[in-house]
């Protein structure tokens, strides 16, 4: 058989027409053939059904606690609910699986499983304000963006998380410019705006930031008013007050005072039975007699602390604007007490070390990104110096300083320099006749030391760095 080119010339466009219909009939026999519109939408819907079934997948490898199933539907939830509110604005599967994250994220540093109750994101304010106001819907995208940058390990500020607060800020000021009345959900984009900020470490603009939330909090009524009618967005003007305190080594602006005391749990009037302790034996501890009584409250709130936190782990489970409550609480009475602020003075090395570790036990609750802790450079310092000179002959005044300088590592006040601390910790635990870790956790218990946060950490370090080396 021979083969000849086609001529070409003399079909015209009729003919082309049905010869190619005829090629396709039997190349597509039996398909069903979709408009092209249909096809992308297809394309498209396929793309946000392969997001959904592996974010699944990535949210259970990026926890780090337990998450049930009801949470995982809460947090899709979420991210569905603003894909339809807000369909042109960028509501990617990428997005919508960052903000998914963010949801978990901040369910896991709010209500931590292993001392508070599930919980839901429709439970909480800020779900609402994302949804109802555009400032804060491109505050939430933003944060989004900015969490999932850092949990890979990029620190630099995502192009879409500028975009998105370049518009909140225009949005923002819209509404701080109007002659409207000055509303919660104003304040509410202040303060997300502030977490922004200190999300990349940027403490002197949080700062800026927060002095200014400062004063729209004070033309809404004041910081207890504002807890009383919406403890949310209080809350989170709370722990900016704290941690920014602790940063730059300023005097926080709002108190102890000023915080409801209804839901503080460790207040002895209003906690309830279950996680009362015995107050006799907290004033005979051996920390509280070793401190002077400018931090004997401090240490009691403390004490009072690690056994509700320690409780709440093993029987009955907190709530978490209570857990979140009592954590402020407990943070302010720190700051409070004149140590820190007056600098070293003779006689108080041994105070300050004391009250640097409660400090250090109290942030190991305060979780940042991925239950990170939050470090505090300034603190670190300070630790660092007082820890490394001070000495006691005293044995019960070892004893403090044994577990001061433990909480430290384990509350990253050391950031894992090692050189000076294990030296230490040894001849402390040779000293105080130490040959097992179950004696030391014994021992711990009569300090602020929970099981449930700090034993493994604690017993891994006791293992591979102290255990060494010591006299049987």
């Amino acid at each position: 058989m021979s083969f000849h080119f086609v001529n070409q010339s003399d079909i015209n466009k009729r003919e082309r027409k049905l010869i190619r219909s005829h090629v396709m009939k039997g190349k597509n026999l039996g398909r069903k053939i979709q408009k092209r519109g249909k096809r992308s939408e297809q394309r498209a819907n396929e793309s946000i059904i392969m997001a959904s079934n592996h974010e699944t997948a990535l949210i259970r490898t990026w926890a780090g606690t337990q998450c049930d199933g009801p949470i995982l539907a809460l947090t899709r939830h979420f991210a569905d609910d603003l894909g339809l509110l807000y369909p042109t604005n960028g509501i990617t599967p990428q997005i919508r699986l960052r903000l998914q994250q963010l949801c978990f994220y901040t369910l896991d540093i709010m209500s931590p499983p292993d001392f508070c109750q599930s919980t839901g994101v429709i439970e909480w304010l800020w779900y609402q304000l994302a949804l109802h106001n555009k400032a804060y819907f491109h505050c939430t995208i933003a944060m989004a963006s900015a969490w999932a940058a850092f949990l890979t390990g990029d620190s630099y500020h995502s192009p879409v998380a500028l975009g998105h607060m370049s518009e909140a800020y225009r949005l923002v000021n819209i509404q701080l410019s109007s002659k409207d009345a000055l509303s919660d959900t104003t304040v509410a984009v202040v303060a997300a705006i502030n977490i922004y900020d200190r999300l990349y470490g940027n403490a002197q603009k949080a700062m800026v930031h927060h002095n200014g939330l400062t004063n729209l909090i004070a033309l809404r009524g004041g910081i207890r008013e504002l807890a009383k009618k919406n403890f949310v967005i209080a809350e989170k003007a709370f722990r900016s007050d704290i941690e920014l305190a602790l940063h730059c080594g300023s005097r926080p602006k709002f108190s102890s005072k000023d915080v409801p005391r209804h839901l503080i749990l460790i207040n002895s009037k209003d906690c309830p039975e279950a996680y009362n302790p015995q107050e006799a034996e907290l004033t005979t501890s051996i920390l509280y007699l070793s401190v002077g009584p400018e931090l004997r409250d401090a240490v009691l709130d403390s004490l009072r602390l690690s056994y509700v936190l320690d409780r709440a782990s093993r029987k009955r489970k907190l709530d978490p604007t209570v857990f979140q409550t009592t954590l402020i609480y407990v943070g302010y009475r720190l700051l409070e007490t004149k140590l820190l602020h007056h600098g070293f003075r003779v006689g108080t090395t041994f105070d300050i070390l004391v009250q640097l570790a409660m400090i250090g036990f109290q942030n190991t609750f305060c979780f940042g990104i991925g239950r990170k802790l939050v470090i505090f450079p300034l603190l670190v310092e300070q630790f660092r110096s007082v820890a490394r000179t001070i000495s006691e002959n005293n044995r019960p005044r070892q004893m403090v300083v044994f577990w001061a300088l433990l909480i430290g590592k384990v509350s990253s006040l050391t950031l894992g320099e090692d050189s000076w601390l294990v030296p230490k910790l040894k001849t402390l635990a040779n000293e105080l006749g130490f040959r097992t870790w179950p004696e030391v956790s014994n021992a711990l218990r009569a300090f602020p030391w929970v099981k449930a946060a700090h034993e493994a950490q604690g017993e891994e370090f006791w293992n591979t760095k102290l255990a060494q080396d010591l006299p049987l």
